[in-house]
């Protein structure tokens, strides 16, 4: 029986130690057919985007002469075989450059271009006196920054030189340096440089043969890729390229059949499948080899390897925003948004519909659904409005989302504080409640320095993170209306003999004596409204009334 390729991402490795391959070899035939000079493949992070450049890589290197490796594979009857082992190739990941200062993500970059160097400083013999002077100081690192900004195109030159030959490219992981400078304050800095090193290499470079670049997202163009008209993009939403990386339905059950899983089939689809890259239906790869390696054990395996930073800090940025739409993916349902095949991290925290465009890019969502809407123009006549309806991909990830949030709550107060004031309020003393709640928001003013100004953001994290914890007992829904109006929080227990609860927030107003006199209005306005029509027509008799009056880290509750 093959060995599982886990934490295996180099081609030569995997194939010396005859471990699993599910066969995408014949994407070399297909990026030859394209024609495209440069190429963008975006995917998820562990969809196979390293082992497939260090495939692309092993394939054409004149140095490695493997062409043993391909022996049996779909490429070795295609036209593209005879190129095997012929060409000068530059393959590096930008993956480790992650640091939370540029200084030292600028450090990593030099070093990584040193590297690169030393590892073909065989083209020194054809360099000119100037520039083996040139090429030392890259390999030294005592190079200022313009010239380490050349340095990638003055590398294909030399390369060219010597070997006779256009060069090929293979970027891995790109973007990674630019999400870390946007988590960690440094965006302008990282993006001025990258801007400058790639499209010197990749625009108009008459050393290149092609280039073939992988990351998460599509770094918005004017940002980073101006000036490439020639780029062609294989994203999560074209499906150029869908069916080459991560798991088709097929390989997935074949390789549960082989490894004598074949009864979890369904079970697999809900925690792992979900993925829809344009036309092909994908399944999440690392979680299936690490499912089969656990011998048939589901777990967390995808969301516990991939780095959640930047999704933890977009979700909380912008949780006022987020928090009805998340709430509706939690329980299972849609939402309908317009998804951009770019991100722009400039815009994500002014522009927030752009965060699920991210979401979407990075795997945490998955688009179900393309929706062209036909719409009547006073000046062009009828055009064409394009939306999406997206949805939590997998069991998986909705997971996530869960933990996620929770952890919000749980930082600031404990989850034994938080466990135990749900449970007084779902099926306890309500007054221990009110009590356990004043306690919280201070704790979490506290931790988290929260200003008055955002105070409103902890309540509406507050539902959200009250949504998650009671999601399997309760149907919670943000603002459903009832009655005369829209209430803020509706919870309806799935056991109809159990409390049902509507909670409405009102924060001080200028007019309010203090926080007690808004908490009256909202407990006010949910009779006036008769907020509770909802839960009596699902057959609920048990109903509690709370209202919340807050100012900053002030609230009353206020309970009937």
């Amino acid at each position: 029986m093959k060995k599982l390729p886990i934490g295996i991402d180099n081609f030569k490795e995997l194939v010396e130690k005859d471990c699993y391959y599910a066969d995408n070899s014949s994407l070399l035939q297909q990026l030859e057919n394209s024609g495209a000079k440069v190429t963008l493949i975006t995917r998820p992070r562990r969809f196979g985007k390293t082992l497939t450049l260090s495939m692309v890589n092993c394939f054409y290197n004149v140095k490695e002469n493997s062409r043993g490796l391909f022996a049996g594979l779909q490429v070795e009857g295609q036209p593209i075989f005879a190129d095997a082992a012929y060409y000068p190739v530059l393959f590096f990941s930008m993956k480790e450059l992650k640091d939370s200062a540029w200084e030292t993500t600028y450090r990593g970059i030099q070093m990584l271009m040193a590297d690169l160097y030393t590892q073909n400083h065989e083209v020194m013999s054809k360099l000119e006196e100037h520039e083996r002077s040139y090429y030392t100081k890259i390999m030294q690192q005592t190079s200022d920054e313009k010239e380490l900004q050349m340095s990638l195109k003055k590398l294909t030159e030399y390369l060219e030189r010597y070997y006779q030959k256009k060069v090929i490219v293979l970027i891995d992981e790109y973007d990674t340096p630019i999400i870390s400078g946007y988590s960690h304050g440094y965006f302008e800095q990282v993006i001025g440089f990258m801007r400058n090193y790639l499209s010197a290499a990749l625009k108009t470079n008459p050393s290149l043969n092609f280039a073939l670049l992988t990351g998460i997202t599509r770094v918005s163009k004017e940002n980073i890729f101006s000036g490439l008209n020639h780029l062609k993009i294989a994203s999560v939403m074209n499906g150029v390229y869908g069916d080459q990386l991560g798991f088709s339905e097929r390989q997935v059950e074949q390789m549960l059949d082989y490894y004598g899983l074949g009864d979890k089939k369904r079970d697999v689809k809900n925690w792992y499948n979900g993925y829809n890259f344009g036309k092909y239906e994908v399944y999440n790869p690392w979680s299936i080899l690490n499912f089969i390696d656990r011998q048939g054990t589901f777990g967390l395996y995808w969301v516990n390897t991939s780095s959640e930073d930047l999704i933890k800090l977009v979700l909380r940025k912008n949780v006022d925003y987020c928090r009805a739409e998340l709430e509706k993916l939690i329980a299972g349902d849609t939402i309908e948004t317009v998804i951009d095949e770019h991100v722009n991290y400039n815009i994500l925290e002014t522009e927030k519909e752009k965060v699920w465009s991210l979401f979407v890019q990075s795997g945490y969502l998955n688009i179900a659904q393309h929706k062209v809407t036909a719409i009547d123009d006073p000046n062009w006549g009828q055009l064409e409005q394009t939306s999406h309806i997206v949805k939590i991909p997998n069991r998986e990830i909705r997971i996530l989302y869960i933990n996620i949030i929770r952890k919000w709550l749980d930082e600031s107060a404990g989850s034994t504080v938080i466990s135990r004031m749900l449970k007084e309020l779902t099926e306890g003393d309500l007054d221990a409640f009110r009590e356990m709640f004043s306690d919280v928001v201070l704790q979490y003013f506290s931790y988290y320095n929260v200003s008055s100004d955002k105070s409103e953001q902890f309540y509406h994290a507050f539902a959200l993170g009250l949504f998650v914890q009671l999601v399997d007992r309760y149907e919670v829904r943000s603002e459903p209306e009832s009655g005369y109006g829209r209430i803020d929080l509706l919870l309806t227990p799935r056991d109809k003999s159990k409390r049902g609860i509507i909670i409405e927030l009102k924060r001080m107003k200028a007019a309010d004596r203090d926080v007690e006199a808004a908490a009256r209005d909202a407990l006010a306005q949910i009779d006036v409204k008769r907020y509770e029509a909802e839960l009596v027509k699902t057959g609920v008799s048990n109903i509690v009334k709370i209202g919340i009056g807050f100012m900053g880290k002030s609230c009353t509750v206020l309970i009937s």
